[in-house]
C-alpha cells in the first residue's frame, strides 16, 4: 500500500488534527462514531482503530510472526462475564458442546455425499513438539487428543514420531531449519499443514495456570501464520486433558481456515522403472484411475495486508494416472503425458476436492 502505509499513522492523525484546528472548527473531530457518512466505506472510529490502535494492520506486520504476542487467558475470553463466574462459564461451555455438535453432523453429512459422489480428499496435518520446550508426558496426551479430534475435523494426523523419523535422514531439527522442515515433510508423508508447539507448562499442584505456545505453518503455501499463546487456570489434574484438548482444536482449526488458499495437492518421493511413488492414497481419498496433473509452478497472491490470499497454479506439464493404491496411505501412479514430475512439482488432481 502507497501513501499512507508509508507514513506514520500517529504522525498522519496530527496532520489531520492541524488541519481541522486551522480550518477554524470550534468542534473537536469525531473519532468515535462508528456511523459511516454516504459514500465512506469507514467510520470514523474505524479509522482511528487502523491508524491509532492497530497501526500494524497496514504493513500486515500484524499477521506475521510477533515478539510481542500477549497471551489470552481462555477463561476471560469464555466467561465473558467476568472472572469467578461458573454459571457464565457453564453456558459458554454448553454453547461450545454445541457448537461441536452441529460440526460433527456437518462433517458427517459432508464426508457421506463426499463418499457417494467419489469427490472427497483429505489433508493431512502433521504435529511436531519442540521436545526441550514441551515435557514427553505432556507431548504425548496432547498428540493423543490430536490423533483423536483428527476424525472430528476430518484432516488425516501425522504423528510426531513419523515427522522425526523422516527428518532424522537430515539436519533440519539440529539446525532449526523451518524451511527445510516444512520442504522435506511436504513431499513427504505430506503434510499440507504443521502444527508447531513450541512450548507447554502445566502446574505442579492445583489449583494453578498452564501455558502453551504453538503455530501452524502451510507447506503448501510455505507460509507460517502468527503464532498462539494460550494461558488456562486449572482447578485440579482433570482440567489438563481439556487445555490439551483445545490446543489441538484450535490448531486444526486454524489451519482448516486457511485450507482453501490451494487445491488439493500431493508430491512424488521416488521413483522406479516408470512408475512414480506418490506421498496420498486411499485414506486421503485417491482412487485407482484417478488422474493427477503435473504443474511445476506457481504463484501466491497476497493481499493488500500481506497475507497469503490464494495460490494460482501454472500450466500442468504432464500427467500422471494412480495404477493402484499400496501401505497406509501411498499410491504408485505412472505417466500418461507430458514430462515426468520431479519432487518440487505439485500433484492436482483433475476432479475437485470438497
Amino acid at each position: 500500500m502507497k501513501g499512507v502505509s508509508a507514513g506514520n499513522p500517529i504522525v498522519c492523525l496530527v496532520m489531520l488534527l492541524a488541519l481541522a484546528a486551522a480550518s477554524g472548527c470550534e468542534s473537536s473531530p469525531d473519532i468515535v462514531s462508528r456511523d459511516r457518512a454516504p459514500g465512506q466505506k469507514y467510520s470514523a472510529a474505524e479509522v482511528r482503530e487502523i491508524l491509532v490502535d492497530h497501526p500494524f494492520l497496514l504493513s500486515g506486520d500484524y499477521f506475521r510472526e510477533r515478539q510481542d504476542l500477549k497471551p489470552f487467558v481462555l477463561s476471560d475470553i469464555l466467561s465473558g462475564a467476568g472472572k469467578g463466574s461458573p454459571e457464565a462459564l457453564k453456558e459458554s461451555q454448553e454453547a461450545q458442546e454445541k457448537r461441536l455438535a452441529k460440526l460433527e453432523a456437518a462433517v458427517f453429512e459432508g464426508r457421506r455425499a463426499g463418499l457417494a459422489t467419489g469427490d472427497l480428499l483429505r489433508w493431512k496435518v502433521g504435529f511436531l513438539v519442540d521436545t526441550q520446550g514441551v515435557p514427553s508426558y505432556l507431548a504425548d496426551r496432547l498428540l493423543t487428543q490430536a490423533d483423536r479430534l483428527s476424525v472430528t475435523y476430518d484432516v488425516l494426523f501425522v504423528h510426531h514420531r513419523d515427522l522425526e523419523q523422516v527428518l532424522s535422514q537430515t539436519d533440519c531439527l539440529q539446525r532449526h531449519d523451518l524451511g527445510c522442515i516444512v520442504r522435506i515433510t511436504a513431499i513427504y508423508p505430506g503434510v499440507r499443514f504443521l502444527a508447531l508447539v513450541e512450548s507447554l507448562t502445566v502446574p505442579a499442584s492445583f489449583p494453578g495456570t498452564a501455558k502453551a505456545r504453538f503455530g501452524v505453518v502451510d507447506a503448501g503455501v510455505g507460509y507460517r501464520f502468527p503464532l498462539q499463546q494460550m494461558e488456562m487456570p486449572l482447578k485440579d489434574a482433570a482440567d489438563v486433558e481439556t487445555f490439551l484438548e483445545l490446543i489441538a482444536r484450535r490448531s486444526y482449526e486454524q489451519a482448516l481456515d486457511h485450507k482453501g488458499l490451494m487445491p488439493w495437492t500431493t508430491h512424488v518421493f521416488s521413483d522406479q522403472k516408470g512408475e512414480w511413488f506418490v506421498s496420498a492414497g486411499h485414506r486421503s481419498g485417491l482412487m485407482v484411475g484417478d488422474l493427477l496433473d503435473i504443474v511445476g509452478e506457481g504463484r501466491l497472491v497476497n493481499s493488500p495486508t500481506g497475507t497469503p490470499a490464494a495460490w494460482v497454479p501454472g500450466n500442468a506439464k504432464g500427467r500422471l494416472r494412480v495404477e493402484r493404491l499400496f501401505g497406509d496411505d501411498l499410491a504408485v501412479c505412472v505417466l500418461v503425458s507430458g514430462s515426468p514430475p520431479q519432487m518440487e512439482d505439485w500433484l492436482i488432481p483433475v476432479r475437485t476436492a470438497k
